[in-house]
């Protein structure tokens, strides 16, 4: 269950309140005198981030390596048909 802050406008008294969402626009109605005080998170997400892979087991967890095995060798297929001139030495 979520913990809000509000503060009294009248005495400015700070005080903290533990409700469910969805009691929160009744509580406010309710009360006129109390504004609800801005928090931060109490959980901070570090690190370099999320991937698909990172929970996967056994052959599940190479989805993205493959992915990325299949588009490198089409382009090197490609590098392969193109022509490009060459630049002759001279003997």
């Amino acid at each position: 269950m979520p913990t809000y802050i509000f503060k009294n406008t009248k005495t400015q008294e700070v005080f903290e309140q533990q409700m469910r969402i969805s009691e929160l626009d009744e509580f406010k109605t309710n009360n006129p005198n109390l504004i609800q005080v801005p928090t931060a998170p109490s959980f901070r997400l570090k690190g370099t981030g999320w991937y698909e892979t990172d929970f996967k087991t056994g052959n599940k967890k190479n989805i993205a390596k493959s992915d990325n095995d299949s588009q490198s060798s089409s382009k090197t297929e490609k590098k392969e048909n193109s022509t490009v001139p060459t630049k002759k030495e001279s003997s």
